[in-house]
C-alpha cells in the first residue's frame, strides 16, 4: 500500500496563516461578547435567528461565524444555517468548562492597547501596558470595574477548567488547613474541598474580588470555609499548613515572587507545603501552551513570565524553600510542590 506524503504548504500560506490569528482572536471574541452561542445548541439554526436573539447585524455575523465554522468553532450547513460543535460549546455561558469571559477579555481594551505595543516590549522589556496607560495592569483593571469583572470571570472559566484536574492529580489528604492566595471567586478552593471532605480552607483575595464570590460557591462547605481580605505583599492568613496559587507566581517577577513566598515560609510549620499550580516551560521545541502564556505576560504584566523547572527551584531557594517535586496533571498545568528547606 502506497501511504500519502503529508501535503506541503507553502511558506507563503504558513505565514499568512499565522499572520491572521488577530481575525481569529477577535471574532471569537466578539461572538463570545454578544453572547451567540448561548442561543445555539447542536441543531443548525438560520444565522438570522441567531442575530435576532443577540441583536446582531445578521449579514456581518454571518460572515464571521462562516470564517469561524472553518475552523470548527461551528459546524455550517446549507441555507446560512449554524450548530453548535464540541470547541464552539465552549462560548457557552453555562458550559461546565466555558471559555466565554476568557474569549471576551482577549478583545478588552486593555488587552488590545498593550499588543499596540509589542514592538516597544522588545525594544525595552516594558510591559505593553504600562506603555499603554503610563501604570500596570493592576492598577488599569481597578480603575475599570466591569473590565476587571470580565477579567475575574475569565480567571474562573480557567480554573473551572483545571480544578478537576488538580483535585485528581495531587494528594491533599494530608493537609489540614489550606489558603488559595489569590483564589478570586472561589471556584479552585471549592473544588478542593469538595473533594476532601475533612480539609478546612481560607479564600484569600483583594476586599474588591472576595465582595463577588457567587453567594453558593461553597455550598455544602459552609463550615469548612473562611474567607479573607487582603493583599498578599503584605500578608497571607495564619494557621495553614499548606498555600495553593493558581497562575499568580507566573504574573510577577522574581523579587515580587519572593516576597510573596517569604511571607508563606514564616508562616507554614516544618511540615508545611506551597502549591504553585502553573506550567512549566520546558525544552519542547514546538509549539505549547506555555509558549504562548508566556508571550501574554511578556505583553501585559510587569515581569511576569512563565518559568523552567531550574527556575522554580532557584526562586524557591532564594525564599527559604526546597523544589520537592512536581505533579502533571491531565491539562498543561503542573502542581509545583514546595517544602520549607
Amino acid at each position: 500500500m502506497n501511504e500519502q506524503a503529508p501535503q506541503r504548504v507553502e511558506p507563503n500560506a504558513a505565514f499568512m496563516q499565522l499572520l491572521f490569528g488577530k481575525q481569529l482572536t477577535f471574532a471569537l471574541s466578539g461572538v463570545a461578547r454578544l453572547g451567540a452561542a448561548d442561543h445555539m445548541d447542536g441543531t443548525a439554526r438560520p444565522v438570522e435567528e441567531i442575530a435576532g436573539h443577540c441583536g446582531a447585524h445578521a449579514p456581518s455575523l454571518y460572515r464571521v461565524m462562516r470564517m469561524l465554522s472553518s475552523f470548527g468553532v461551528f459546524r455550517e450547513e446549507p441555507k446560512r444555517h449554524f450548530a453548535l460543535t464540541p470547541v464552539g460549546e465552549l462560548l457557552k455561558s453555562d458550559a461546565p468548562a466555558s471559555l466565554r469571559y476568557l474569549a471576551i477579555m482577549f478583545g478588552e481594551e486593555f488587552s488590545v492597547r498593550a499588543y499596540e505595543h509589542i514592538g516597544d516590549c522588545l525594544r525595552t522589556g516594558i510591559d505593553g501596558v504600562t506603555k499603554a496607560y503610563g501604570k500596570g495592569i493592576w492598577e488599569v483593571l481597578a480603575e475599570r470595574p466591569e473590565q476587571c469583572d470580565t477579567f475575574q470571570r475569565a480567571m474562573t472559566n480557567s480554573s473551572a477548567a483545571a480544578a478537576a484536574a488538580i483535585v485528581d492529580a495531587y494528594d491533599f489528604s494530608a493537609i489540614e488547613r489550606i489558603a488559595d492566595v489569590g483564589g478570586g471567586q472561589g471556584l479552585l478552593l471549592a473544588s478542593i474541598l469538595r473533594g476532601n471532605p475533612r480539609l478546612k480552607g481560607v479564600l484569600f483575595d483583594l476586599p474588591e474580588v472576595v465582595a463577588h464570590v457567587p453567594h453558593d460557591r461553597f455550598a455544602g462547605c459552609e463550615d469548612r470555609i473562611a474567607i479573607e481580605a487582603g493583599s498578599f505583599f503584605a500578608r497571607v492568613p495564619d494557621g495553614c499548613d499548606a498555600y495553593i496559587m493558581k497562575h499568580i507566581i507566573h504574573d510577577w517577577d522574581d523579587e515580587r515572587c519572593q516576597t510573596i513566598l517569604r511571607l508563606m515560609r514564616e508562616k507554614l510549620p516544618k511540615h508545611g507545603r506551597v502549591l504553585l499550580c502553573e506550567m512549566v516551560v520546558t525544552d519542547e521545541p514546538g509549539p505549547t501552551p506555555v509558549k504562548l502564556l508566556d508571550v501574554e505576560m511578556l505583553v501585559v504584566t510587569g515581569g511576569g513570565k512563565e518559568r523552567t523547572e531550574e527556575e522554580f527551584a532557584e526562586l524557591f531557594a532564594a525564599s527559604g524553600f526546597r523544589l520537592n517535586r512536581i505533579v502533571p496533571t491531565g491539562r498543561p498545568l503542573s502542581v509545583i510542590e514546595a517544602v520549607p528547606a
